[in-house]
């Protein structure tokens, strides 16, 4: 397969009170890149995406609507590493005591794939939904495009991605689907402040994203929200892969040790 690189051009009207006619001048117009396979449209992934950094809690801040959170408050979503096998070796020399957290080693063979639970509230109800992300072929990029599938919804419509990680910072992500479709503005915080809201939709708005189909999602008085995993502050996985297994250091409070 063959990609073509593009430059979408996105558009945001600049008018004047009352103006019936828009031309050139009116536009305010930026340029993005993004690859074409011959049927979809696919924003290109950041190149400094970490899958390590990625795995845990994320909330929705905004986001352009999806039927699964229609009418929802609370959105979040929880990333973290499938097993090929349902099993766990631990090695007892591995285990060390520092203070009040301890190393514990564990060695497991993975599927490379990347279990997807996303949840919200909708009035006094929790509603969650778990689904699967698979990488993309690697001709979409190396890192941080993903195939998404929930069990019981029709796949992806494109041959590529439909998960790209289009921009990454530590605290920040925005993700977008193949053709520009779909935009969700994520925070490792619940309730980030304003200004960086808006200083990051901006950006989704420069990287091509429609922000006229973006809504604000309500992060207030949250019921159903506790992370399943370990903080991010205390969870900080560092990832080796070889050809059979994958390796993971974590380090946690000793009080979460049996939750592992």
């Amino acid at each position: 397969m063959l990609l073509t690189s593009l430059l979408v051009a996105a558009f945001l009207p600049a008018l004047a009170s009352g103006a019936k006619v828009c031309t050139s001048s009116d536009l305010n117009v930026t340029v993005t890149e993004a690859l074409w396979d011959g049927q979809c449209t696919y924003p290109k992934a950041d190149k400094s995406f970490q899958l390590s950094d990625y795995l845990g809690r994320w909330y929705q801040v905004a986001g352009t609507r999806a039927p699964f959170t229609a009418g929802c408050s609370c959105i979040y979503a929880e990333y973290g590493m499938n097993a090929r096998l349902p099993r766990f070796l631990f090695s007892l020399h591995a285990l060390q005591s520092k203070g009040r957290e301890r190393d514990i080693l564990t060695i497991y063979q993975t599927n490379n794939t990347v279990s997807v639970s996303n949840g919200c509230q909708l009035g006094n109800r929790s509603i969650t939904i778990e689904g699967t992300a698979s990488p993309a072929d690697e001709i979409y990029g190396s890192d941080g495009v993903f195939r998404l599938q929930f069990p019981g919804s029709p796949g992806p419509e494109c041959p590529g991605p439909n998960y790209i990680v289009q921009k990454r910072a530590e605290n920040w992500v925005i993700v977008q689907a193949s053709n520009f479709s779909t935009l969700f503005l994520l925070s490792r915080n619940r309730n980030p402040d304003e200004e960086s809201i808006s200083t990051w939709l901006d950006l989704a708005g420069k990287l091509g994203s429609d922000l006229s189909k973006v809504i604000r999602t309500n992060q207030i008085g949250c019921l159903f929200t506790g992370s399943s995993l370990p903080v991010k502050k205390d969870w900080n996985p560092v990832v080796q892969t070889t050809t059979e297994l994958t390796l993971i250091s974590v380090s946690i409070p000793t009080t979460r040790a049996l939750q592992i």
